[in-house]
């Protein structure tokens, strides 16, 4: 079997030009642009439309119809809900209560935090109010026996921490707890907004043990609604970090190579990322090469593998997963 040919790289030589260096003046002015406010603000309307929608179907199709509730504003409605017997909906709950919270985060955090988490409400009292005027009778309810109720905990709790997460990354909020933990995080700090949601939420979720199944003698099937509830707080949890980390992850790539600058023009030029050089002896043959330290997104994963071939065929890398990049060049904080 023949060997396949490697075509050398073109190289690039120090009178051609690399990408601009991106700094905080340069993205501030991408971003202040037309283009970047236009693209910001429909990316922004897209992800509330999405968020707020997994959230009023979960809260009206999977939740309520298994008897069991979920913690903040949401798990309120829901109770007041089930304790009236529907006559008050959980659209009018989650609005009147969402509404002075909103008007503390204008003060409190910031405008735009403010703004956009009442759009996220907004369209969940609308998407709320589709669901109990046309689509009352559109449950997806799972029987009692064999433990079948535990899909609906997964399925709602897969929908919630999804959609905190995207009103996360526009930098957002789902409302109520949401809006509580972003307040105590800028006056206390905490490591995860999410696992602070969790502690706020067991308040609402033990106080279900009162409304759900009241009837029940058996002392299990009371607390069921209270292990379904915390199970899915545990899911919504864990989606919240998994998509919000996703959404930041990155791959590290140490190459060993003995051609240094042509390495790492090529990936400065054709990735527009940045690249750090490191001495590195091999403990074996005592010769120094050098390492080069670069990270860059998922999709370009191929194409530094491709530059690896071009440039130095006998270079030798080590890929690894980067959960979060903070910085320039990546991904922003826009809270």
């Amino acid at each position: 079997m023949e060997e396949q040919e490697i075509i050398p790289s073109k190289i690039i030589t120090d009178d051609e030009q690399l990408p601009p260096k991106i700094t905080k003046e340069s993205f501030a002015a991408a971003s202040s642009s037309k283009q970047g406010r236009t693209m910001f603000w429909v990316k922004c309307v897209l992800y509330t439309l999405l968020s707020s929608f997994l959230i009023a179907f979960a809260a009206q199709t999977l939740i309520a119809p298994n008897n069991f509730t979920i913690g903040g504003i949401s798990g309120i409605a829901i109770l007041v809900s089930v304790a009236t017997e529907g006559r008050v909906p959980q659209s009018l709950i989650l609005f009147s209560l969402n509404l002075p919270l909103v008007v503390l985060a204008f003060f409190l955090v910031k405008k735009r935090f403010a703004l956009l988490s009442a759009m996220n409400i907004t369209t969940q009292t609308i998407w709320l109010f589709v669901f109990e005027q046309l689509f009352g009778d559109f449950k997806i309810q799972f029987p009692n026996e064999g433990g079948e109720k535990i899909f609906a905990a997964i399925a709602a709790g897969l929908c919630i921490g999804t959609a905190i997460a995207l009103a996360f990354k526009v930098g957002g909020s789902t409302g109520g707890a949401d809006i509580l933990a972003v307040m105590i995080q800028r006056k206390v700090g905490a490591a995860s907004i999410a696992w602070m949601l969790f502690g706020l939420n067991v308040t609402v979720i033990g106080s279900s043990f009162f409304f759900l199944n009241k009837d029940a003698t058996d002392i299990t099937i009371r607390l069921l609604p209270i292990m379904m509830s915390a199970f899915e707080s545990y899911i919504e949890s864990r989606t919240n970090e998994s998509v919000t980390n996703g959404f930041q992850s990155a791959r590290e790539f140490r190459i060993i190579t003995d051609r240094p600058e042509a390495m790492a023009k090529a990936l400065m030029k054709e990735l527009s990322r940045g690249v750090t050089a490191l001495p590195a002896t091999g403990m074996y043959t005592k010769i120094t090469h050098t390492m080069l330290l670069c990270v860059v997104s998922r999709r370009q994963v191929v194409t530094l593998k491709r530059i690896m071939k071009q440039v130095d065929p006998d270079s030798f890398a080590v890929m690894s997963n980067v959960s979060q990049v903070l910085g320039l060049g990546f991904y922003t904080d826009e809270m």
